[in-house]
């Protein structure tokens, strides 16, 4: 017993496309239209001229029309030719040899030129979409060009504006030595100055990592003199914090960049010190295997807001309700300097709490004996 077929397994022919089916209804209209007309004249012009009547139809219906509707014009067209006006009249069969040799050679131009005028017009479309393309492609490159020379004078702006900060920075804290610890406003003037200094080494470490000419430098040190070179610059934003650094007790000699290094490094514990409560405590966690350095810095703040991961390391992000004065370059820098160095970083928030950056950096070790 044969078993029925599925619908589903049938394959359906495609629909013929709404405004096709108007060409095919138009254009048996307008062979009527042209053959009524031709019969009219037919005493006065002879059969030949109801041959060409037809084949400048076809000529101009085929530079508008799909080639579905102009071959089928065509073929009826000839035959239409052949049943009224070629004698014997109202049938297809022909007795002149001539005409035979007519006939024939109207069917072949006839579907010729309908075939070579439709590839025609394909051409001429995909020629007009690749010159749509290669004009947009233009567009983009232009785009790019300029978005590239107005980021070159951005960092060249910023670059001038940190290296001429420089100077007075350095003047107010010399002045500020002069004032001495007694005086009140030292204080608050001390404490704007450095978050001053911090903002103009941002741009100018921003400047360095987008700029082709930073080359990491490595160099075999312990991981322990990274950590201290990273946290003393932030001292006064640590002292609220208890700072626990495991995993770094039996490390051997690493060859890396200990610089940029502990730059990064300094970024994401300032950046810890800003989020996370005051005695809450700041964990760095070191790890190597297979010749990959692991750190994990993680604070017991509030950890990141929901969907700021993928923005973190963006220049100038910063987070909903994140707290007065950071210029949203620290996280940037931090991305910037590891890619550099061939590392990565990431983010995420710990599942126990708090924001916790891990970065992943290629090194070579030695043992320190």
């Amino acid at each position: 017993m044969s078993s029925a077929k599925s619908p589903s397994s049938q394959s359906s022919p495609l629909p013929i496309p709404l405004a096709e089916v108007g060409q095919y209804s138009c254009g048996l209209t307008l062979v009527f239209v042209l053959a009524s007309t031709c019969w009219v004249l037919l005493p006065y012009t002879g059969d030949l001229f109801a041959a060409l009547v037809f084949l400048m139809a076809i000529v101009v219906v085929g530079t508008w029309w799909n080639r579905g509707p102009v071959l089928m014009m065509a073929v009826v067209s000839a035959l239409v030719w052949n049943y009224f006006f070629i004698p014997p009249q109202y049938t297809l069969h022909i007795e002149k040899p001539q005409d035979v040799v007519m006939f024939s050679l109207f069917f072949i131009v006839a579907l010729s030129m309908g075939h070579l005028i439709t590839r025609l017009r394909a051409r001429e479309a995909t020629l007009a979409q690749h010159h749509q393309e290669r004009e947009h492609l233009l567009a983009e490159k232009h785009r790019a060009e300029l978005l590239a020379e107005s980021e070159r004078l951005h960092r060249t702006l910023l670059d001038s504006v940190s290296h001429e900060l420089k100077t007075p920075i350095a003047i107010i804290r010399t002045a500020l030595d002069g004032l001495g610890q007694g005086n009140p406003y030292a204080i608050e003037i001390n404490t704007a100055t450095r978050r001053l200094q911090r903002i103009v080494e941002s741009f100018l470490e921003m400047t360095r990592a987008e700029s082709e000419a930073l080359e990491p430098q490595p160099d075999w040190c312990e991981i322990g003199d990274v950590l201290h070179t990273a946290t003393a610059p932030i001292q006064q934003e640590l002292a609220a914090h208890k700072l626990q650094i495991t995993g770094t007790e039996n490390m051997p000699l690493l060859r890396l960049d200990s610089r940029l290094l502990a730059q990064v490094l300094g970024n994401l514990l300032h950046n810890a010190t800003r989020y996370a409560p005051a005695g809450t405590a700041i964990e760095i966690h070191a790890t190597l295997a297979n010749g990959t350095l692991e750190l994990r810095v993680r604070d017991h703040g509030p950890g990141l807001p929901l969907g700021s991961e993928d923005h973190l390391f963006e220049k100038f992000y910063r987070a909903p309700d994140s707290p007065a004065g950071g210029t949203g370059l620290g996280l940037a820098i931090a991305r910037g300097l590891m890619l550099a160095m061939k590392g990565d970083i990431e983010a995420h928030t710990h599942p126990e709490g708090g924001a916790e950056f891990v970065l992943h950096l290629p090194v070579k070790t030695r043992s320190a004996a």
